[in-house]
């Protein structure tokens, strides 16, 4: 399994509308021990998590399915991340 770093960047247009269900969605990937670490920044402009995947494809379709992934509230980027 391979590390990727899931950055979120909040847009002008956040509402805060898909946080419970972000909450909810990571704990879930934490229940499946996909989640490794997950945290807001400091001044309120998004947050970053890091989940395992086999591949970059299923690592940015698991973040698709995260319900604060909308057009209109953040930009996801997906990377894998060399950490150990």
């Amino acid at each position: 399994m391979k590390k990727y770093l899931v950055l979120i960047e909040r847009k002008p247009s956040f509402t805060g509308s898909y946080i419970q269900g972000h909450r909810e969605f990571l704990q879930s990937l934490r229940e499946q021990q996909v989640l490794i670490i997950a945290g807001g920044f400091e001044d309120q402009t998004g947050g970053a998590y890091v989940v395992t995947a086999v591949s970059l494809e299923e690592a940015k379709s698991l973040v698709n399915k995260d319900p604060m992934n909308q057009e209109n509230e953040s930009i996801y980027t997906v990377k894998e991340w060399n950490a150990n």
